[in-house]
């Protein structure tokens, strides 16, 4: 059984993180090692010719256990030339999701084509708790098309050191967790309900048990491993459509709900997206009104589901807190039925909107779908 594990990055800063935190955590006794005992992994990374020095000697020790093709921007074609080419004309602000769009596509179908069993989609930043590899493939042996999974964000000048002390022979998930919980990003640490601010873009919402961890309900899990049944192709980032695109079966999509089961970290500088906006504090019809405008139906598949970040504590205030978390999800889905049953006639724009929520994922128009047609390319989205 064979799978294709994706990655792109490039920049001697960014190969240099991999390496030290992302690469490392793959690597650990538990992870890809043990996943490799059954299975075959094909690791594509996907990179500029410029940065590929940076990647030696340490990328010897995946080679011991994977199929490492480094494969280059300025070979991958796109709109009559090559990538590399459209990435030094590109926005900054949006050329990561982009290249990861345009290479993820590629890989997509070429694996299809050669009869892949699934494709694993990496972040240069992702950081795995012991056995988390392993738990990946048992989903899938147990009949899941699509696994996906919501990570954590880590403050990296305030997790860094911490990690590093903690990578060498595999972290344990519930220890990635509190260091999550001490060296939370900002940008997490505002989707907190109770939040002061608290954010401008309720992609997730979570919820404290005590101070054990959280429970997160997500519209945009990471879709960490697809077995593509109708095509690899999607319009904006991963994350918002690819797995909903990937697999039209919502039962063959499986969501990790316990970072005791499978658990993924970032870890992002601290000024990443400081300018992001900040909101009033949150009610059921703001969030009502996010999910409304910036999502499609299906994705209530996985928000209606809690997720468990969890550092300890008793089986009781968990299932409390889950309980808790659920019906304000289910007043916030109740709230959008009676929006939509009182609409009457809008402006086009609107309706545009209305097509984006109600009608099929195809029609979805993400943020960063809208972003991105403001030019990210020369003439404009592929």
């Amino acid at each position: 059984m064979r799978f294709d594990v994706f990655l792109t990055v490039w920049g001697e800063t960014f190969v240099k993180k991999y390496l030290e935190f992302s690469l490392p955590s793959q690597l650990s006794p538990g992870n890809l090692p043990a996943a490799a005992e059954g299975a075959e992994f094909c690791y594509h990374i996907f990179t500029d010719r410029e940065s590929e020095p940076h990647f030696h000697p340490a990328i010897a020790a995946l080679e011991a256990t994977a199929d490492v093709r480094f494969r280059y921007f300025g070979d991958v074609p796109y709109r009559g030339g090559s990538l590399a080419e459209a990435m030094r004309n590109s926005d900054p602000d949006i050329l990561k999701h982009n290249v990861q769009r345009v290479t993820s596509s590629q890989l997509a179908g070429e694996a299809m084509d050669a009869g892949t069993s699934g494709l694993i989609f990496l972040d240069s930043d992702f950081i795995f708790s012991e056995g988390s590899w392993p738990a990946m493939l048992a989903r899938f042996h147990d009949g899941a098309r699509a696994v996906c999974a919501m990570f954590m964000r880590l403050d990296e000048e305030a997790a860094s050191a911490r990690l590093q002390a903690a990578l060498d022979g595999g972290i344990a998930a519930r220890d990635l967790v509190q260091i999550g919980l001490d060296a939370m990003h900002p940008i997490s640490a505002r989707m907190f309900l109770d939040a002061d601010p608290f954010t401008g873009y309720a992609s997730h919402i979570n919820t404290r048990v005590g101070e054990h961890g959280y429970i997160t309900h997500c519209y945009f899990p990471h879709p960490l491993l697809v077995a593509p049944e109708t095509g690899g192709q999607y319009s904006s980032t991963m994350d918002y459509e690819f797995a909903l695109r990937a697999v039209a079966n919502d039962s063959a999509i499986h969501l990790i709900r316990s970072s005791d089961e499978l658990l993924i970290s970032k870890m992002s500088r601290h000024t990443y997206l400081d300018d992001q906006s900040t909101g009033q504090a949150p009610s059921v019809g703001s969030l009502a009104d996010f999910a409304l405008n910036n999502t499609n139906q299906r994705h209530q598949l996985f928000m209606a589901q809690p997720i468990r970040f969890r550092a300890g504590g008793d089986e009781a205030a968990w299932s409390s807190e889950e309980q808790r978390s659920a019906k304000l999800v289910e007043a916030v889905y109740k709230t959008i039925e009676l929006t939509l049953a009182n609409a009457g006639p809008g402006k086009a724009q609107n309706l545009v909107g209305l097509k984006s929520y109600l009608g099929p994922i195809e029609d979805y128009m993400s943020p960063q779908t809208r972003s991105r047609l403001k030019g990210w390319l020369p003439g404009g989205a592929s």
